[in-house]
C-alpha cells in the first residue's frame, strides 16, 4: 500500500544476491516501510510497522533480482537494488511452493504490470473498516494496491485467499508468520521481532475468544 521516498539521493544498499543462477525459480515475498506520508498513514490506520508489500523472483534475463510491486508509480518492474534504496525492509520470506505453482502466479501476474496505483480503494477501505460494510467500496478492477497484487499472486500460487480486496500488508505478513509450511523468513530486521509479537498476541487473544466458556460447577450434596 505503501509508496518510496522521493527527495534526497538514497545510499547505496550492500545487497548480496537472494539466489544462485542455478537455484530454480526461487521467489520472496517482502514487507516494508517507508519514511513517505502514505506509508505513515498506513501504518498508522493498520497498526502495523510494514505498509507496504512485494514480489521478489530472480530474473534469468537481467541476472538478478526483481521486484514485483504496486506503488504510486503503478504496478511496476524495478531492480531489487534499486527498490532496497529507497524503502526500508522489515521481513523476506522464501515462498517453499513448487515451480509449476510459481510459475502459473507469477504469468497471471505479468498480466497486471502497467495497472495503475488504486489510490481511491484506500478510501474505500477505511469507509469499510469505519462503517463495517459488507464489502469494501470503490474497488477497482483494473487498479491494483501492493497488498492485492501480492494477494492476487498467493492466491494464483493455489493458496487459500478468498477476501482478496480485504488484505493488508499486515495481515499478509500474519499469514506469512502463521504459515511456515509455505514461507520460510530469511531475512528480517529489528523492527520485525516487534511485528512478530504483535501478531502472537492477536493470536492468543482470538484463540481465547473461541474457546467455550467455563460453566459453574455443579453444586454436590
Amino acid at each position: 500500500m505503501g509508496a518510496g521516498i522521493k527527495g534526497s539521493a538514497p545510499v547505496v544498499a550492500d545487497n548480496p544476491p537472494l539466489s544462485s543462477a542455478d537455484s530454480g525459480l526461487v521467489v520472496h515475498v517482502g514487507f516494508s516501510t517507508t519514511a513517505g506520508w502514505l506509508s505513515r498513514l498506513v501504518r498508522r490506520f493498520t497498526r502495523s510497522r510494514v505498509s507496504h508489500c512485494i514480489v521478489v523472483y530472480r530474473c534469468d534475463i537481467f541476472q538478478q533480482e526483481m521486484v514485483l510491486e504496486a506503488s504510486g508509480n503503478g504496478f511496476r518492474l524495478i531492480s531489487w537494488r534499486r527498490w532496497d534504496r529507497a524503502n526500508k525492509l522489515i521481513a523476506l520470506y522464501r515462498l517453499n511452493l513448487s515451480d509449476e505453482c510459481l510459475r502459473m502466479g507469477m504469468h497471471r501476474l505479468a498480466d497486471r504490470l502497467g495497472d495503475s496505483y488504486d489510490t481511491v480503494s484506500l478510501f474505500g477501505f477505511a469507509l469499510w473498516r469505519w462503517l463495517r460494510l459488507k464489502r469494501v467500496p470503490f474497488n477497482s478492477t483494473d487498479k491494483l494496491v501492493c497488498s492485492e497484487a501480492l494477494a492476487l499472486f498467493l492466491h494464483w500460487c493455489g493458496m487459500p485467499i478468498h477476501a482478496i480486496g480485504e488484505m493488508t500488508p499486515q495481515s499478509l505478513l500474519g499469514m506469512a508468520e502463521e504459515r511456515k509450511d509455505s514461507f520460510t523468513l530469511v531475512d528480517h530486521t529489528a523492527a520485525f521481532s516487534g511485528v512478530a509479537r504483535r501478531i502472537a498476541r492477536r493470536e492468543l487473544r482470538r484463540h481465547s475468544r473461541r474457546l467455550p466458556a467455563a460453566s459453574d460447577p455443579p453444586v454436590v450434596g
